[in-house]
């Protein structure tokens, strides 16, 4: 985590302990592009260094993207550290479980019916596999035939 961010969030935890409505503000801060609440933009442009609001393709706007980028990256390290999941990765994850819950009843349907299958009585796998014993029987008939006509008989030529 970089020094500014420490910075910033250190005081801003400071102030947050005077009321709630501060961690509701910052959050509403951040939802809007570090924009909307004037007191927080100043203690972010203070902390990170930056005298000017961003214009468009100017260095200016590059420094703000990075100060955002690393206040992002830096809010985020601090969540994993504090064990909490930002909103975002949570509701992937619960639409990523959602999926597999239903994929999983799927498939534990696809198994309950497999199941029944194998246990009915009214399975032919026992007449299917006569059937496959018989053809074979049959084509080894066939071709025990067949290779009696095309071998010559031994005793006509003596």
């Amino acid at each position: 985590m970089d020094r500014q961010f420490l910075e910033f969030w250190g005081n801003y935890l400071l102030a947050a302990a005077k009321g709630q409505k501060q961690l509701e503000d910052l959050n509403q801060w951040i939802c809007q592009g570090f924009s909307g609440f004037e007191e927080l933009t100043v203690m972010f442009k203070q902390f990170y260094g930056l005298e000017h609001s961003p214009q468009k393709n100017s260095d200016s706007a590059k420094a703000w993207e990075n100060a955002v980028a690393g206040f992002h990256d830096s809010f985020n390290a601090y969540l994993d550290l504090m064990g909490v999941v930002p909103r975002d990765k949570y509701l992937a994850l619960e639409q990523k479980c959602t999926a597999l819950q239903n994929e999983v009843a799927d498939q534990e349907e696809t198994i309950k019916i497999l199941r029944s299958l194998l246990t009915e009585e009214g399975t032919y796998q026992g007449e299917t596999v006569k059937v496959f014993q018989d053809l074979v029987n049959k084509q080894s008939d066939a071709f025990e035939m067949l290779m009696r006509k095309l071998t010559p008989d031994t005793k006509d030529e003596e």
